[in-house]
């Protein structure tokens, strides 16, 4: 009866190591899975982008974006980045293709990001644009915005953009998509931006 006793004990504490190790792998794969995947901001950036954008390499009425993932068609061409980035910021920098932080967006509370990874990321590798939002003098929310995606380097200025400012055009030659600034401060006189 004892030696029963004792197989089940370690039958059942078999299963439950057995158990712990694939709750801590999956847990594991996770947060993995999780670090590489793009914040929600940029995806929806990116979705917003490619169904605005205006395709100056192809004719355009053969280009129907309202299949993308199931969005419907844009009403306008304008991409306000407020709309993605969902979160509160006031402002938002841009580091272009093999630029610095520097300043003033160096000079921002970064909540305790290695500055110094940031630039030596951005001076090892030219495909990365950073893109930092502010909030208060302190960083938000930021993220690397590849130059595969797109071209941002229009977007670049050292005090940044507003969130009224954020107002992008963009175009496609085909391979890859370029912005531009519109801005509602820049632009008052446009009816038709929100």
């Amino acid at each position: 009866m004892q030696s029963e006793d004792k197989q089940r004990l370690i039958t059942q504490s078999g299963k439950f190591w057995i158990l712990l190790v694939g709750l801590a792998t999956l847990l594991a794969g996770w947060k993995i899975y999780e670090s590489m995947m793009a914040p929600r901001w940029m995806r929806d950036f990116g979705l917003d982008l490619a169904a605005r954008a205006r395709i100056i390499s192809t004719n355009p009425q053969d280009t129907v974006f309202s299949t993308m993932k199931g969005r419907a068609e844009p009403e306008n061409p304008y991409i306000y980045l407020a709309n993605s980035a969902r979160f509160d910021w006031d402002r938002v920098y841009v580091v272009g293709s093999g630029g610095q932080v520097s300043e003033p967006l160096i000079n921002l509370e970064w909540n305790g990001e290695d500055l110094e990874a940031l630039n030596r990321r951005m001076r090892q590798d030219d495909r990365y644009q950073l893109i930092a939002f502010e909030r208060d003098r302190s960083i938000v929310d930021h993220g690397f915005y590849f130059t595969m995606w797109a071209d941002l380097s229009a977007l670049t200025r050292p005090e940044g953009l507003s969130r009224s400012e954020a107002v992008f055009l963009a175009d496609s030659d085909g391979e890859i998509y370029s912005l531009s600034i519109v801005g509602t401060d820049k632009d008052t006189s446009r009816q038709d931006i929100k």
